[in-house]
């Protein structure tokens, strides 16, 4: 039974008996796979990791007429620091503000780097981008962001760069940073013993999951637990947030978990940040958060029940694709897990439960932003009503047409 709501000032740890009755204090991470446990990083690694990264990072907050657009040595297009000469090339994410901020398109920045690619099937590309793309970059940007006719050029904005030459944001002088090392110094002080898994990102934009102590149920096929999807994004990306979830604590890459109904810390960055007042929201937020993981977990389970009735598998990926809005290059990504799923699992595959699996197995595979939103589909399949996924079946049985099947999940029948 799950029982961990918070005090003021109370951790996450210090309730109940650590959400679960059958496990002590000493064994919190006992069912989980040793290979995964060694791939997963304490709170201080995490934070560590972080430091070092962020020793990288150097912010200005300038106005755009420090900085001009130029092609550098290497004949790659960058924005030049006026103050002490130094070049930034953009990365994308920063490539895609300076176009919102010049208000012109971001597509046609990007294509600008872009190397051209080949229809012939044996040539890679059918030329690479040179410094006279990188010359008419410069040209666009100089006549949109640094046109001081359209955009004020004395208005004061915040220039994220790091010491490897690149520029990673441009943002509003208004931008609150919310820093991610203390973001993680906020998680590791409510939740004691947590672990880290399925860290990504680095010091401007961290995604991952942390593993809560002793919310793993073992069942007669396998052990379960829960766990929190965690994320912020000091550039922009994303905001602050914290989800509940679920995992499968024998598949070593945490493929099955899903998002559970609940409340979310979302905090914009914007104007001055109170942290007190943001802690504590987070304290709040967790405190309604983890008595769901156990009941989670048991809706996860229950997904098992829901077969496909007569509609084949194909079928059902079909459904899926169309149900959740998946585009084809996704669903053959989905369609070769829900392979290795059946593998595992036999003919339990051919269920909801199956079908969550191929789902964020799928997303292990993805960027970052996309293996979170992905994790979230296998959420709202979980929380799915029996009279949504009855529906599912039943589209599931119209669905005949060869073409269609292709078009939708990229297969020949």
């Amino acid at each position: 039974m799950v029982n961990a709501i918070l005090g003021d000032g109370a951790k996450i740890g210090e309730a109940g008996k650590h959400f679960t009755d059958s496990q002590d204090k000493d064994s919190s991470f006992r069912n989980i796979s040793s290979t995964w446990t060694a791939q997963c990083m304490s709170f201080d690694q995490g934070r560590q990791k972080l430091a070092t990264q962020q020793s990288q990072i150097q912010d200005h907050r300038e106005a755009l007429s420090g900085w001009k657009p130029v092609v550098d040595a290497k004949g790659r297009f960058a924005v030049r620091r006026l103050a002490d000469g130094r070049d930034f090339v953009p990365t994308e994410h920063a490539l895609k503000q300076i176009a919102v901020v010049g208000e012109t398109s971001d597509w046609f920045l990007q294509d600008l780097r872009s190397p051209k690619k080949s229809n012939k099937v044996k040539e890679e590309h059918k030329f690479q981008r040179d410094r006279s793309d990188s010359e008419l970059l410069v040209k666009v940007v100089e006549h949109t962001l640094f046109n001081k006719e359209r955009i004020d050029q004395d208005k004061k904005r915040l220039f994220r760069t790091w010491s490897d030459g690149t520029l990673r944001a441009l943002l509003s002088e208004q931008y609150a940073i919310v820093n991610n090392e203390w973001y993680l110094a906020v998680l590791q002080e409510l939740i004691p013993g947590g672990l880290l898994s399925h860290w990504r990102g680095d010091a401007d934009t961290i995604f991952g999951n942390v593993l809560i102590p002793d919310t793993i149920r073992q069942e007669s096929d396998s052990a379960y637990g829960g766990m929190l999807s965690v994320g912020n994004s000091e550039i922009g990306l994303r905001r602050i947030m914290s989800l509940p979830s679920t995992f499968r604590a024998i598949c070593m890459n945490g493929c099955i978990w899903g998002e559970c109904k609940g409340d979310s810390v979302r905090k914009v960055h914007r104007g001055d940040v109170d942290l007190s007042s943001l802690k504590h929201e987070i304290q709040q937020n967790l405190n309604k958060q983890i008595p769901l993981l156990d009941s989670g977990i048991t809706q996860m389970l229950g997904t098992r029940s829901r077969g496909f009735g007569n509609a084949s598998t194909i079928q059902m990926l079909c459904a899926l694709a169309k149900t959740l809005r998946i585009n084809r290059k996704n669903m053959v990504g989905v369609r070769n897990s829900f392979d290795i799923e059946t593998a595992i699992l036999g003919n339990s595959a051919k269920t909801s439960f199956g079908l969550i699996a191929a789902l964020t197995r799928h997303g292990q595979s993805l960027s970052a932003n996309e293996w979170v939103s992905f994790d979230q589909l296998g959420g709202n399949l979980t929380t799915q009503t029996d009279s949504k996924w009855n529906s599912m079946r039943a589209l599931a049985c119209t669905i005949t047409d060869d073409d269609e099947i292709k078009k939708t999940i990229g297969i020949n029948v």
